[in-house]
């Protein structure tokens, strides 16, 4: 199911529940809510994401890549209903649109240098449970609640140079990975005021804490010295999955109608954020 495909249900089931909630809302405290949020998200520490590798002449060359996938700007679509003036319910829908990570890394040795881009597309649900203490105009509140990754995929693009028997060499690939549905951890906290009957403007601080789980890749582009080199691969070569386990035997014959096997690394996706966006009071 494509990215844009399961962001529309996002979007379309907000919508829905937000239209049955106003055909039973009355004016009030009480009365259900739309909310739209942007927040730029920083890294909630930094972590060991991911590895920049290159092997020449049996030799194998690695760089970390450390980070949050998390980091960038997220959208957010969200509607809300108070169950009193202090407790409320609100289901959002996030799309995280996460900034490339990039390292980069030479040796003299083979004249080598390289560098790896990584990024996160993602899709979550987040269920609150909110606390609110209103006035007429000014409302704090903290939200804490569930982050659902629904959708998850990482891509990443690589190039390296290298000089190996006095000719030089130029690889670029590019591959996409796939996480499965994590549930994890969300909290915001912060200040809303109300601008009209109908419309509130907020600013908050907000974060999540999860880790995306990638189970399998494939690589969609792999060229040396500007020649497509893909199709030539073996399916080991081209795709793997990830294992919590792995062993290695030397002497064991090599399959290579089947995927690679990586070993299992959960991807940080935790970030802090500050958040700015308006309420649509029903």
């Amino acid at each position: 199911m494509s990215f844009f495909y399961r962001l529309f249900l996002a979007v379309f089931f907000c919508g829905l529940v937000a239209t049955q909630s106003r055909a039973q809302s009355q004016s009030g405290p009480t009365a259900p809510y739309l909310i739209f949020k942007t927040t730029y998200a920083f890294p909630a520490g930094s972590q060991k994401i991911n590895e920049a590798s290159t092997i020449v002449n049996n030799k194998t060359f690695t760089k970390g890549i450390y980070g949050s996938y998390g980091q960038g700007i997220n959208l957010s679509l969200g509607v809300g209903k108070m169950l009193n003036p202090t407790f409320g319910v609100e289901l959002d829908a996030q799309v995280m649109l996460g900034n490339a990570i990039t390292t980069t890394y030479a040796t003299d040795e083979f004249n080598l240098s390289g560098s790896q881009s990584d990024r996160v597309r993602s899709v979550l649900l987040k269920p609150f449970i909110v606390i609110r203490n209103s006035g007429d105009l000014l409302a704090i509140y903290t939200k804490l609640g569930l982050a659902i990754s629904t959708y998850g995929r990482r891509y990443e693009q690589e190039e390296v140079i290298y000089t190996f028997n006095g000719q030089t060499y130029q690889q670029i690939s590019e591959s996409t990975e796939t996480a499965n549905v994590k549930v994890g951890f969300a909290a915001c906290f912060g200040l809303s005021f109300r601008i009209a009957e109908s419309v509130s403007v907020f600013a908050e601080a907000n974060g999540q804490i999860m880790a995306l789980p990638f189970t399998k890749g494939h690589y969609t582009k792999y060229t040396e010295n500007g020649k497509d080199v893909l199709p030539s691969k073996s399916t080991s070569e081209q795709s793997w999955v990830y294992e919590r386990s792995t062993t290695s035997d030397p002497n064991a014959p090599a399959d290579d109608s089947r995927p690679g096997v990586r070993l299992y690394d959960p991807a940080y996706f935790s970030y802090m954020g500050i958040g700015v966006g308006f309420i649509y009071h029903f």
